[in-house]
């Protein structure tokens, strides 16, 4: 698999799944080695039946000559093709601010166990990057050296039943909240 990396400094990890699939007869053997720019990263491997190994790379990869290229080569001793049933990549984003303050983010997670909180933009960090910022929060990102907190949360759409939970103490820069309970 080869493709052009839209800036030619972008590192990426990837996580290639493996699982045999077939029945192989016993003069039949599927080996190969795994390779990322022309580099062994993994191999020779064999895959097992029905069972999913992953292979992965040990820290970001930087394409080299202006193209990724994710290669599966047979072994001499293979009479079988490679085989690959899923491969993910990533590109590493780098964040130019701190997390979330640590307390904020143990706080709002605690919040949303306690209600039961499912909502699908609340994953990954609250506050950062902030166009990715969880659905009802607002934080302060004015100083890039100071981690973000949380100064707003809004759980007024929530259909929250029973007391206050008591994490929201911990949000100690809070300074608009909105509930609307039932």
């Amino acid at each position: 698999m080869e493709w052009i990396p839209i800036k030619p400094d972008d590192q990426y990890c990837y996580y290639a799944h493996f699982a045999e699939i077939q029945d192989l007869q016993a003069n039949e053997t599927r080996e190969f080695n795994v390779l990322w720019n022309g580099v062994q990263q993994s191999g020779p491997f064999i895959p097992r039946m029905r069972i999913i190994d992953t292979i992965s790379s040990m820290s970001p990869q930087i394409c080299s000559g202006g193209k990724c290229i994710f290669q599966l080569i047979r072994t001499n001793r293979s009479t079988l093709p490679p085989l690959l049933n899923a491969l993910e990549v990533y590109t590493v984003v780098q964040f130019p601010t701190s997390e979330t303050d640590e307390s904020d983010v143990g706080a709002i997670k605690n919040i949303a166990a306690t209600y039961a909180l499912n909502r699908i933009s609340w994953q990954g960090d609250p506050c950062v990057p902030q166009q990715f910022r969880w659905d009802g929060l607002n934080c302060n990102n004015t100083d890039m050296s100071m981690p973000p907190r949380i100064t707003t949360l809004n759980l007024s759409s929530s259909g929250l039943t029973g007391t206050i939970a008591a994490a929201i103490q911990n949000l100690t820069q809070l300074e608009t909240m909105q509930v609307l309970t039932f």
